[in-house]
């Protein structure tokens, strides 16, 4: 008898028609999916057949074989159907529950996702463990998949749903604050962070975005994204125990301020030799070194931490210690030429 259920893989709604399970793997399967659980006309179906060779869309040879198939197929089909318009990383999200920031664990298949989202989700939202999706803007849209681990065995991997595995729901609101590339190593007896701009990891980082080149603007939009998270880290570890607090670490200090800082409208502007050149109000205004890097990063709204970690990076730490008050300084004269302002919690002390 044929069993049915429905999944939203990321707006894409998808009708799942289960032949040949007995009741409890049916239920089972759908148990797996119940975050994801949908209602209404689904735009397309997935059958799911428990004898091999059936013509359907997955089968396997056992339950976990199954699930894992399904898993595939679903999130291929999430994928596909958001093209062009999400940003869909080959990543583990975790939220902070507190402020709905959602970092990013990018990396490829074997480099410890699953088992990182399995452990951090107990303490942390779990957003996914395949695929974190962002719009544009940063908005991220949760993809609470079931989660797919290596069995004890040489060969084959076992599927969890999250509520079996007791990990959090991530709150309404969530939005991209860091992006982590992993690389699981022997060699790293504790796990070591370095931030890095997006020029050291490019081809590292758009191998693990699908469908890059169908993206608008693909180059800039990625790197739109890493300077609004503050450029990538870099994640050595060994085991996936040792990411729980760095991790942490990073939501807390990726959390936004409440005041970021953006560019005021201008007539025009270039690029001489490094050097911004801006015309505004019918003044034309040759930017420093270091406020040139400002209105080049302010393309995209930032807070000031996230501008001195930037800014320490290229220029190296001031010397006195007091980036935070030369990039204030840097803001205030920005201002007072009119080409930036900003927004958000305590907005008229913003540049005091």
């Amino acid at each position: 008898m044929a069993r049915e259920f429905q999944v939203d893989a990321l707006g894409a709604r998808l009708r799942v028609v289960l032949d040949g399970f007995p009741e409890s793997d049916a239920d089972r399967l759908r148990d797996q999916w119940r975050r994801l659980a949908a209602r209404g006309d689904a735009g397309d179906t997935i059958t799911v057949a428990a004898a091999p060779g059936s013509g359907a869309d997955v089968t396997g040879h056992d339950l976990d074989a199954v699930g894992v198939a399904l898993r595939r197929a679903l999130n291929q089909r999430a994928i596909e159907a958001n093209r062009g318009e999400l940003v869909t990383f080959h990543a583990a999200g975790l939220a902070d529950p507190a402020t709905g920031g959602v970092i990013a664990l990018v990396g490829p298949s074997g480099a410890g996702k699953s088992t990182a989202a399995a452990l951090l989700g107990r303490a942390l939202g779990y957003v996914s463990d395949e695929t974190v999706a962002v719009r544009p803007s940063g908005e991220v849209l949760a993809f609470p998949q079931p989660l797919a681990f290596k069995k004890s065995e040489a060969r084959g991997r076992h599927v969890t749903g999250p509520d079996e595995l007791g990990l959090l729901r991530p709150g309404p609101r969530l939005r991209l604050t860091r992006i982590a590339l992993l690389d699981r190593t022997d060699a790293a007896t504790t796990p070591t962070i370095r931030t890095v701009g997006l020029r050291e990891v490019l081809g590292d980082l758009v191998a693990q975005v699908n469908y890059f080149n169908a993206l608008p603007r693909p180059l800039s939009l990625l790197d739109g994204l890493v300077r609004r998270c503050g450029g990538v880290q870099m994640i050595s570890y060994r085991e996936a125990a040792d990411l729980v607090e760095p991790v942490r670490e990073l939501l807390r200090s990726g959390a936004d301020s409440g005041v970021t800082y953006s560019r005021a409208e201008v007539d025009d502007w270039v690029d001489l030799d490094g050097d911004a050149v801006v015309l505004a109000r019918d003044t034309i205004t040759r930017l420093t070194p270091l406020s040139s890097l400002v209105w080049r990063l302010l393309e995209v709204p930032l807070t000031l931490d996230r501008l001195v970690a930037v800014a320490e990076r290229e220029f190296g730490p001031a010397p006195d210690g007091s980036s935070v008050d030369a990039l204030r300084a840097v803001l205030h004269e920005l201002a007072d030429a009119g080409l930036v302002r900003s927004s958000g919690a305590a907005r008229h002390r913003a540049l005091d």
